[in-house]
Order: structure tokens, then sequence, then C-alpha cells
């Protein structure tokens, strides 16, 4: 997938915001004709899904046309959008097209107030029960401290009887990132999760994850064993949350000014569209630059004769982690090249 940040404006503040270093911090809007240039980079691989990212793109104040330009591009087989649900409905008429999926990112009314968790609610309902487009539909939830709220997100789901749930364990902010490696930063935030998703599975509710998924090997023989008998009593057969395959892959992120970013954890690091001549070309750009080192450099020592890092098969968490020990190794590889 190729994502393509319409603004870098949001409607909200979340605590745990994964684009901070955007969101807020500039007005920036992607212009139509860099946006036509984006779709257009995007599609050097024709089988590319394209994301519509923020911000929140749904405040654009160039939105609708933004989704008539995918609708009427015949190369465009499939767009998600990720959004906080707030404004869909100024759009359900073009979201309602078949090219369209929405990703809605669940807030707690605790953080973004109960105005805005109610507007979250109708557009749900009005989305998935008034427009029949509940299986376009996907609910997420960021889980962003070891205490975090659940409790709101059975609600929505109960709106229009979801039975899965995109969840990601958040990344800190890098000051608190460098306090901790991942695997301490996961044992913090297990109890809750995992109190959460014995709860979701007991609601008939099947979680998954998005990025950032917890290393199975901090999960004790019992809790691995709850786990898979709650998804075999409830009819689960995907076991994402069981899975010990904890890596991931450059993305692609296109910034509004053509800049591109392998992920927002990683946002620092930039190159530009015009740099490549295709996407393929850019995704093994950031695939060499950063995850080449990233079975080669642990933070956690426990990693460092752990069969399924060697056979790359888990990164111990987000990059992010462990991102100035991987440039340093980048740094002192060059040294010795030279």
């Amino acid at each position: 997938m190729a994502n393509i940040m319409l603004t870098k404006r949001c409607n909200l503040r979340c605590p745990y915001c994964f684009a901070e270093e955007f969101v807020g911090k500039s007005s920036d809007d992607i212009t139509l004709t860099n946006f036509q240039k984006a779709i257009d980079f995007a599609l050097t691989n024709e089988d590319e899904e394209i994301g519509l990212i923020g911000g929140e793109p749904t405040i654009h104040p160039k939105f609708k046309e933004i989704l008539e330009l995918i609708i009427n591009d015949e190369r465009i087989q499939s767009c998600i959008l990720f959004t906080n649900g707030i404004l869909v409905d100024k759009f359900v008429k073009e979201l309602s097209h078949p090219k369209f999926r929405i990703l809605i990112n669940c807030n707690s009314p605790t953080d973004i107030g109960e105005k805005a968790f109610e507007k979250t609610k109708q557009n749900i309902d009005l989305l998935a029960n008034e427009y029949y487009m509940k299986e376009k539909i996907t609910l997420g939830i960021n889980m962003y401290k070891p205490d975090f709220d659940y409790d709101y997100i059975f609600e929505l789901l109960s709106i229009s009887d979801f039975s899965t749930l995109r969840t990601s364990v958040s990344i800190p902010n890098s000051k608190e990132i460098v306090k901790m490696t991942s695997l301490e930063y996961f044992r913090m935030m297990k109890p809750r999760v995992l109190e959460f998703y014995y709860k979701l599975l007991d609601n008939g509710v099947m979680p998954f994850y998005d990025c950032n998924a917890i290393p199975w090997c901090i999960l004790t023989p019992l809790e691995y064993k709850t786990l898979e008998t709650k998804l075999i009593q409830n009819g689960f057969e995907d076991k994402n949350l069981l899975s010990d395959i904890t890596s991931c892959s450059p993305v692609i992120d296109i910034l509004p000014d053509l800049h591109i970013i392998r992920c927002f954890s990683l946002s620092e690091y930039k190159a530009k569209c015009s740099d490549f001549n295709n996407i393929s070309e850019a995704r093994a750009y950031f695939s060499n630059y950063f995850d080449s080192l990233a079975y080669l450099v642990n933070t956690n020592k426990e990693c460092n004769n752990c069969f399924n890092n060697k056979t790359m098969k888990c990164t111990a968490g987000c990059l992010a982690f462990k991102i100035e020990k991987m440039l340093k190794a980048r740094q002192q590889l060059i040294e010795i090249n030279d």
C-alpha cells in the first residue's frame, strides 16, 4: 500500500498520535497537482492500493474533489480512507463507491470529548446501517498507555455487530522510547492488552494486529494457551494474535510536498518521489537503509540468540525502538567499507 498524506492538519489532538511530528505543526494541504503526481508515482506498481491519511484527511478543503479523482481514475482498484470518522457523513455519497474502504480510528470520549465521540457513533451508524457499508468498514483502537480505556469500543462495535477490531500498540514518543527497550515496553503494556483481548474474544469479536504487534515470546505458556483456547471457543481460525511473525516492511507514505518516508515512526528520514523511477525502487531503498539492519541490531539481550530473530521473523517491535543503534551500525559499515 502507498499512503498519500492529504493534510498535516487534524480536528483532534490525540495523546498518542504517531504523526505528531506533522500534525498541528503545519497547515500544509496537498495540492490537486501534487495529489495527481503522488497517484502517478504510486501506480508505477499497477496493483498498488492507495491509502488516504493525515492529519485528518477529511478536513482537506478539496476532499470531495480528491474522492472524485479516485473514482474516475480507472487505474485505481482500491482505496482505503484512514479517518477518525467525525466528518465522513459529508462525503457518504462518494465513499459509498465500491472502490473505497474505511478504517475508523476510534478514540475514547475522555480523549476527544463527548461531542466528538457522539458524532463518531452517529457516523458509524449512518455508514453501516443506513448505507449498508458494514463490510467496507473496519473499526480500530490504539492502545497507548498501560491503563488505556477500552470500554467505549464495545459501544461502537455493537452499533452494527462488528466482529473484528483492528488493534495497535502505539509507539511511545521519542523521549519515552530511549528509556526502555521494546520488550520492556511490551511487558508494561501486556496486562491491559491481554485483559482487553480476553474480553473481546468473550464477546465474539476478533482482534487483529495492524502494526507493532506484541512479540509472542513475552507471553507465558498460560497466557498463550488462554488466548488460543478463547480463539477456538469462539470459532476464530485466524491466529494473527499468536503469530511468531512480528516484522513489517516499508509502507511508503507520500507527504504533501512529495517527500516520502518509510512510515511515521521513522519520519525523520525522508527521500523524494523524484529520486526514484518507481515506487518499488523507493520501497527497496528504505528496505536497504533500515530493514536490512533490523535483524542484526538488537536492544533486547534475549533477542541475540532468538531463532525468530535469526530467521527474520521478528524485529521485537517497531524499528523506532532501535533506530539510533541501527544508524550507528550503518555508519560503522560505511567506515569499514571506506
